[in-house]
């Protein structure tokens, strides 16, 4: 057995495969079976290596099936669609189905190990791939292997049902470029108390999401007009997208007792670094019980513990006392009115009472002359 540090900075332990976890090519006339070690990010069936290049000395043409098999059960894990770009001869496209559950630190190496072996013996300049814009998963993994977001494609299914899709380049110059996630993932068996757990927002939650915000209190207090199902159903299948990259991250408020979903809770990014705005909202038939200083509290310790906030901030329109109650309960100290801050739905403007919270971890000082 061999020892070494991979790129993810943790030890592989690279062991011979045994006769018995060889996948017989004949299995696969269609395409290249690749072994993939999850445990040391290792892609270790030269035969793979081996008839990629034999088979297509030239990137122009390649149209290749690759079956991804994990080494550890062994496991036919998904498969990758390898072919050359129509628009660019320096490219390569890659149409990837992993339709095994996976850890999104295996996702992680498994691509940046596949877009090594690509570079390597393609020469191409650029790799080129999209997925489904509400799978976070496999946005958190290319953005963890180094992929840049370049845009939202839009195609018809078979049903004629619109499908957006997360477009993601690498350049092989920038394919050593360590990248992290703009708001690390939010484990809900982690970020969670007696009462209630956090999540990133899913489909599921559209109808609850719409509930909040468009009950009369609700309106009263809010910022923003009404939106409707479609609008949030819209906005619930890019916070994945927008969490990796920016510019918030929604999470779903769950009640641990029932699974319900209860409520909301935001962060938004604003103009200094690691500084948050925080926004809430709770179903009415929930108020009254505690659950958004609770969330709040969670929120705080993932913002601080994980996300490297120094600062979080949060708004309410002045008359809005319960929600001034919930800021004070969670720990917000006021910091003053901002006259004519926050806008009415009837075009006028309210003052905004402003709280902040500080992170207890960062010593803060005064720069001298």
């Amino acid at each position: 057995m061999n020892s070494e540090i991979n790129s993810l900075g943790y030890e592989n332990n690279i062991q011979t495969i045994p006769e018995s976890h060889l996948f017989s090519e004949n299995n696969y006339k269609q395409g290249i079976p690749i072994i993939y070690h999850s445990e040391s990010d290792k892609i270790i069936d030269q035969r793979c290596e081996t008839r990629l290049l034999d088979e297509t000395p030239n990137k122009k043409s390649i149209t290749h099936k690759i079956h991804v098999i994990r080494k550890c059960k062994p496991e036919h894990i998904g498969d990758i669609f390898l072919r050359s770009s129509e628009n660019d001869e320096n490219s390569i496209i890659l149409d990837i189905n992993i339709h095994t559950s996976l850890e999104e630190k295996i996702k992680t190496g498994l691509f940046r190990t596949l877009s090594m072996l690509l570079f390597k013996k393609y020469k191409a300049l650029r790799i080129e791939t999209q997925t489904l814009i509400d799978n976070h998963k496999v946005i958190n993994s290319l953005v963890l292997s180094g992929y840049s977001f370049e845009g939202i494609s839009q195609k018809l299914n078979s049903k004629s049902e619109l499908q957006e899709f997360a477009v993601f380049s690498l350049l092989r110059d920038h394919s050593n470029t360590a990248k992290s996630l703009l708001f690390p993932a939010v484990d809900s068996n982690i970020y969670r108390d007696e009462k209630i757990a956090l999540r990133l927002a899913e489909p599921k939650d559209t109808f609850c999401m719409w509930l909040e915000q468009s009950n009369p209190e609700s309106s009263k207090w809010g910022l923003f007009e009404t939106a409707s199902l479609d609008e949030i159903k819209q906005k619930i299948s890019r916070c994945g997208l927008n969490s990796a990259l920016g510019p918030n991250i929604l999470l779903t408020i769950i009640e641990c007792s029932t699974g319900n979903a209860v409520g909301k809770i935001v962060i938004r990014n604003v103009v200094p670094p690691h500084v948050g705005d925080v926004g809430y909202g709770i179903l009415p038939e929930y108020r009254g019980l505690g659950y958004a200083v609770r969330a709040l509290n969670l929120l705080k310790k993932w913002a601080f513990n994980e996300a490297g906030y120094v600062r979080l901030e949060l708004g309410v329109k002045e008359g809005n006392i319960a929600s001034e109650r919930v800021a004070q309960k969670g720990g917000f100290e006021f910091e003053g009115m901002r006259p004519g801050r926050l806008k009415n739905h009837d075009g006028s403007y309210s003052n905004e009472m402003h709280y902040f919270f500080l992170n207890p971890n960062i010593s803060y000082r005064k720069i001298e002359d």
